[in-house]
């Protein structure tokens, strides 16, 4: 089994996660091999709060994990799609073999049906004495209620087995969504996006209806993050998650990009719109402040810089989030907790 965990850091990013990573692997002494390193990566860069709490646990149960604790964390958090994508292979499996062999058996017992009635028009064609007569007919009523018998327990059968197909579809349908929401926020993943933001250019193509892009990025992160912890963090990233939901609609599509970077696409929305929809964003995450719920520690203001670009005919995906990302940066690049527009 192979693990499909896709990231989109920048460089900055990812060389500051492998600092922390290998920072990591080394003061519990863990062998810095491609599993482990996936494990610390992850928790470093905050994309998972349950391997965080779970690789905290281990640590705290012990220091110096075993391999196989360790090989046992990375099995629970990377492989569980596949896991679950060979079970259903596997039950499928059994599941048409079943069925194929219950054919068989009706396919012989039909034929020998077929034989026994072909016999039965032949005695009806000669003259035969009434007790030969009598003992064919009993015959031939015997065999049709067994068919039938054996075609009711096909009927059923068939019925347990689309049942249970449809079952697995739905099953493997969870796991195909699942594979596409970001795990710590709960929201699209960056898998996600790529799909949705190449549908919708196909689809504004076709429609020649505008729509707008948002890039956004929470502001001084990187400090928050050294100043209250990873944890805190992860809650940071979840409460704006949060906000970015409520304060979109209809069509309108949310996702975790990579790190404290978000985006937002709006279909049928030019730039005029999506600048205003941008305020209201920017102004519904900075018009609060942070309090722990257990001990009601303020951590002050939480601001959101933001990127807005429309679509243009000739735009590629790559091209029309560069555009995007240019905007941030000018926002960015003018005091944060602004919206600006290319």
């Amino acid at each position: 089994m192979t693990n499909k965990t896709t990231y989109s850091d920048t460089l900055s990013q990812s060389s500051e996660f492998l600092r922390l990573a290998i920072a990591l692997l080394a003061k519990h002494k863990i062998p810095a091999d491609p599993h482990n390193y996936q494990v610390t990566y992850e928790c470093v860069s905050g994309r998972n709060q349950a391997l965080v709490e779970a690789l905290s646990q281990l640590l705290k149960q012990n220091p110096n994990p075993s391999d196989e604790q360790l090989e046992a964390l990375y099995q629970s958090y990377f492989v569980q799609d596949e896991a679950a994508l060979e079970m259903m292979r596997t039950e499928i499996r059994r599941i048409i073999h079943c069925m194929l062999k219950d054919f068989s058996h009706s396919d012989d017992q039909l034929s020998h049906y077929s034989q026994t009635l072909n016999q039965f028009v032949t005695i009806l064609d000669t003259q035969k004495p009434p007790e030969h007569l009598l003992t064919s007919t009993q015959k031939v009523i015997e065999e049709t209620r067994s068919v039938e018998q054996s075609q009711q327990h096909i009927e059923k059968q068939m019925n347990n087995v689309i049942a249970e197909i449809d079952l697995l579809r739905k099953e493997l349908e969870q796991v195909k969504e699942e594979s596409k929401m970001d795990a710590l926020t709960g929201i699209a993943n960056r898998k996600a996006f790529d799909l949705e933001i190449d549908a919708t250019i196909l689809a504004a193509r076709n429609s020649r209806e505008p729509f707008s892009l948002l890039m956004l990025d929470i502001d001084h992160f990187k400090l928050f993050n050294d100043t209250y912890g990873h944890l805190v963090g992860d809650k940071v990233l979840r409460y704006v998650a949060t906000l970015l939901k409520r304060n979109i609609k209809g069509r309108d599509f949310v996702a975790r990009f990579g790190g404290e970077e978000f985006m937002i696409i709006l279909p049928a929305t030019n730039i005029n719109g999506a600048m205003v929809i941008s305020e209201q964003i920017r102004e519904a995450i900075s018009s609060g402040t942070l309090t722990a719920k257990d001990n009601d520690v303020s951590y002050g203001k939480l601001t959101l810089s933001i990127g807005v670009t429309q679509f243009r005919a000739s735009d590629l995906s790559e091209v029309l989030i560069n555009r995007a990302d240019k905007a941030l940066y000018l926002a960015k690049e003018r005091g944060r907790n602004r919206v600006e527009k290319l």
